[in-house]
């Protein structure tokens, strides 16, 4: 064989195997609304438990079952009182529905259609949220994994906090942003096993009502790929309407010499939280780090940047005792992070730098 017939087979093998099957039953959806002229067309997505296109089959017209998804495109005309077709996708514990009609009105009779046999996901009592994983994808449009997660009340978790941080922390929790309001970043630094990451479970909990929780698990790639942070950013597939995109241990972006370690990270980060990018989405960032304040880059801590920034101490020495006594332990006067008092509390032997040290030398007046 040739070596231009090889390359023709190596460009014929590539296209086949780049197709993507999941795509075709969004294709087929698209074909026949374009086909049957439909002027209206909504989107809409909620969380349900119910992953089963059962009771849908006499309706559908393509149909697509793999080992994470189940999606139909359905024809449900002369059930919702007018021309209408329907796409929907079934995700990890995630509906989402796409639906065209010949009028406005079938597009709502429609939802309500589809609410009634997916019911939204009730999970208050049980004290879990739903938080949306995203990772880059380099073959598709990023899409974000749904996962139930089990988290802490504020009131709770409140007095493992020195007084200065739990005060801070208590008045962000309460806050609620309002529709018209910008959004904005939000910065939490201090050194490991302070209790950021669990701080960050109680805000999820106490914004549950208005503002819905999505994890960026790749951040260097996010900051890295346009298009991803693009997808990211600009999804609207969300009933809250405010969103809270967490970027958890993210210190590299941040620091001084962020640029020459990241690249443009730090500039596409700021541009996210009040640049022309961030313009008209309800997007808080918050952005978590275990450096030092010092260290961060001085854009990022200007005064007005953040709408709150936080730092997360060890408890001084005295109300680490305080702590230890509320568990029936007795201190030792010394000055510890969250993590180094309930290894004391539990008898395990702790990392030297769970500890803080204090500075040993001269003090200069």
């Amino acid at each position: 064989m040739s070596n231009s017939l090889h390359e023709a087979a190596g460009l014929e093998l590539s296209l086949t195997w780049e197709l993507d099957l999941d795509y075709l039953t969004t294709a087929r959806f698209a074909q026949l609304v374009a086909e049957r002229g439909l002027e209206h067309v909504s989107r809409i997505s909620w969380a349900t438990e119910r992953m089963t296109l059962e009771g849908l089959f006499d309706h559908s017209l393509t149909t697509l079952r793999d080992s994470s998804e189940r999606a139909a495109v359905l024809d449900l005309t002369g059930e919702v009182g007018g021309e209408c077709l329907a796409h929907l996708s079934l995700e990890r514990g995630r509906a989402y529905l796409r639906v065209a009609a010949s009028s406005v009105d079938t597009l709502a009779t429609a939802r309500k259609w589809f609410e009634e046999r997916y019911p939204a996901f009730q999970g208050e009592e049980r004290q879990r949220i739903r938080v949306s994983f995203w990772t880059d994808d380099d073959h598709h449009r990023a899409r974000p994994t749904t996962r139930t997660i089990d988290v802490p009340a504020w009131n709770e978790i409140a007095s493992n906090y020195p007084g200065g941080v739990a005060s801070s922390l208590s008045g962000l929790l309460e806050r609620r942003f309002a529709d018209d309001e910008s959004g904005g970043l939000i910065l939490w630094h201090g050194p490991p096993g302070t209790g950021k990451t669990y701080a960050l479970r109680a805000l999820g909990w106490a914004w549950r009502k208005w503002c819905s929780c999505h994890y960026v698990t790749d951040p260097e790639v996010f900051f890295g790929k346009p298009k991803y942070m693009l997808n990211v950013l600009l999804d609207d597939d969300d009933e809250k309407g405010w969103r809270l995109l967490i970027l958890e241990d993210t210190g590299e972006l941040l620091t001084a010499d962020a640029k020459q370690r990241t690249g443009q990270g730090l500039s596409r980060l700021l541009n996210v939280t009040d640049g022309l990018l961030g313009q008209g989405l309800r997007l808080l960032l918050l952005v978590t780090t275990n450096e030092p304040s010092r260290s961060l880059h001085p854009a990022v801590s200007r005064s007005g940047r953040c709408v709150s920034q936080l730092e997360f101490t060890p408890f001084p020495a005295d109300e680490a005792d305080e702590w230890l006594a509320r568990h029936d332990k007795d201190g030792d006067g010394t000055s510890r992070t969250l993590a180094s008092l309930f290894a004391y509390l539990n008898g395990q032997e702790e990392p030297s730098s769970a500890r803080v040290r204090q500075p040993i030398g001269f003090r200069v007046a």
